[in-house]
C-alpha cells in the first residue's frame, strides 16, 4: 500500500509522516526506540543498530556488554 516500510514494525509509512532514519532504514517515530528500555530515541542520541534492524540505546548496550551479554 505504501512505498516505504518501517524497519521496526514493517508497516507502511505514509509519505506525509515524519520519520527517523538509521543508515538505510526508515522508522516511524514511535518505533525508533530502544528494544530494552523502550525509551524513544531522539536526533543526536547514541545508539546501536543491531543486525535485525532493532535499536539499542548506548546505556543499555554498555550495561549488557559489562554483564558479559552480547547482542546478535
Amino acid at each position: 500500500r505504501f512505498g516505504t516500510k518501517c524497519a521496526g514494525c514493517e508497516q507502511g509509512i505514509p509519505p506525509t509522516q515524519v520519520v527517523r532514519r538509521a543508515q538505510d532504514n526508515v522508522y516511524h517515530l514511535h518505533c525508533f526506540a530502544c528494544i530494552l528500555c523502550k525509551r524513544q530515541l531522539n536526533t543526536g542520541d547514541e545508539f546501536y543498530l543491531m543486525e535485525d534492524n532493532k535499536l539499542v540505546c548506548k546505556a543499555d548496550y554498555e550495561a549488557a556488554k559489562a554483564r558479559g551479554k552480547g547482542f546478535r
